[in-house]
């Protein structure tokens, strides 16, 4: 989800990106210099920069015409791309040039170090370019600031990490870049859990820790976990063919023989989205049960021979809630609810449908700057009820004790961790979870993007951290958790 142009924006699904500034400073590490990059890769992070800090039409056409990559214009239209740079300017304020470098082992990739101008924290985002003269850029990959980027100094203790992650989000929170609650915890004890704006503009009721949050595609950890208990009960292979557990109500058998649940999990069956427009043009709840989204999978091609690329699919998990229910014999929202929120202690956390008068359930925002009020509901446009790919609700505890049920090994074996937790380079993604290097080590997780909705689960799996940013506001989970990342890696 995190790879941004050629085939998918994945801005629009999900990904915050860093970037902006023009003075290059030296990085902050005590590495030895890089080599100055040429001037036409230098040109591309500077294109970069300019079109965030810009975040209007007008220099979003500028990079289209001057540093895209004609392959990426013709993939992703223009307003996607408007979307992205406008978003992160509204989340970050711009941004200044840190430092770039050209990857390691990476000839067209260069990797871009960045300061915010809200938070004051560093991001990374990796620029892929073509191998020609002008060099123009295929990929975004944005992410925590790359490591030669952070600054020495000596370690910090739980205490203080909870006091400076505490300052950090208030100044989202005061920017107004930010509405949701943050969860940071070392080990079993929480260090740092907060919660700011607003639940319900409408009726001026605020966030707190007890608010619960749409996931967004957080579910997809939900249903990978499923899986994988399955597997260990033997009643599903994830070198079984689709075929075996949905008919041609689903698919034809002429593409679901040839996909493996295994290919699902990492999101390299050729699969794509039902969150289509032919979605978007019936009533939402019109799709009430997983049976009712039938018409929107089963007219779906393979982008690719499965196995052979990665595309992030939602229809992918879609159908493995339906595996679970044919391998369980029970419904999905039943097995994830006996299987996995009781185990873990998720007392806070379902599929809620729309129209239901939960208790403590946020209003997902968008940016809307045709309204007066600035800001748009998501309830029009949201699932009608959360699934296996996405839509669920929770609160930061919850998701804290997921996290621990998942370590303590209550879910799934260790061997079944390792399935998830192993990324399948290089997509940042192991099976049903996003893996990535950081500077704070291994990371592993999940972002949920919507509209109105905006989420990260990271497990610190090398400092023994976990950290929830759940937010009810577009694009406000990513960048914040970008910068609490780097809190982390100065952890002891």
């Amino acid at each position: 989800m995190r790879r941004v142009l050629s085939g998918m924006l994945a801005a629009v699904l999900g990904v915050a990106a860093p970037a902006v500034g023009w003075s290059l400073a030296a990085p902050a590490s005590a590495e030895a210099p890089a080599a100055p990059l040429p001037a036409a890769v230098m040109d591309r992070v500077k294109g970069y920069i300019a079109t965030v800090n810009g975040g209007d039409a007008a220099a979003v056409a500028a990079f289209r015409e001057r540093d895209s990559a004609a392959s990426a214009n013709a993939a992703v239209p223009a307003g996607p791309f408007l979307g992205f740079f406008s978003n992160q300017k509204r989340v970050t304020g711009g941004f200044t040039l840190v430092g770039a470098r050209m990857k390691a082992g990476a000839p067209n990739i260069v990797e871009v170090a960045v300061r915010d101008h809200i938070y004051g924290g560093l991001h990374g985002v990796e620029l892929t370019l073509e191998d020609t003269p002008e060099r123009k850029i295929t990929l975004l990959d944005p992410g925590p600031a790359p490591a030669w980027a952070e600054a020495g100094g000596p370690l910090r203790g739980p205490g203080e990490v909870g006091a400076r992650t505490r300052a950090v989000v208030a100044r989202g929170c005061k920017a107004g870049v930010f509405s949701g609650a943050v969860l940071v915890a070392r080990g079993d004890r929480v260090v740092m859990q907060t919660a700011c704006g607003e639940a319900s503009r409408r009726f001026h009721v605020k966030n707190g820790l007890e608010t619960k949050f749409n996931l967004g595609s957080i579910n997809k950890m939900f249903t990978a976990v499923a899986v994988m208990q399955l597997v260990e009960a033997g009643k599903v292979s994830l070198s079984d063919p689709l075929s075996r557990y949905v008919d041609e109500t689903w698919l034809p058998t002429a593409v679901a023989s040839r996909i493996t649940l295994g290919q699902l999990m990492n999101h390299t069956s050729g699969l794509g989205s039902f969150l289509n427009r032919e979605m978007d043009r019936a009533p939402r709840n019109a799709y009430r049960q997983l049976d009712d989204f039938k018409p929107l999978v089963r007219t779906e091609t393979l982008a690719f021979a499965p196995g052979t690329g990665f595309q992030y699919s939602n229809t992918g998990m879609l159908l493995l809630g339906i595996v679970i229910e044919k391998a369980s014999g029970e419904p999905y929202l039943d097995y994830i609810r006996r299987h996995i929120y009781g185990p873990a202690g998720m007392i806070a956390t379902d599929c809620y449908a729309v129209d239901e008068p939960v208790p403590d359930v946020a209003i997902g925002y968008t940016p809307d700057p045709a309204s007066p009020y600035g800001w748009r509901e998501a309830l029009f446009t949201n699932l009608y009820r959360g699934g296996p790919a996405g839509g669920g609700y929770s609160t930061v505890g919850d998701m804290f004790r997921f996290a621990r049920a998942l370590q303590a090994g209550r879910l799934v074996s260790p061997a079944s961790l390792k399935v998830l937790w192993t990324d399948n380079p290089p997509n940042n993604y192991g099976a049903g979870f996003e893996t990535r290097q950081t500077p704070a080590g291994k990371v592993v997780g999940h972002t949920g993007f919507y509209v109105g909705v905006s989420s990260r689960l990271s497990l610190f799996l090398d400092r023994d951290y976990v950290v929830v940013v759940l937010s009810n506001v577009e694009v406000g989970a990513p960048t914040l958790m970008d910068v609490l990342t780097d809190e982390v890696a100065r952890a002891g």
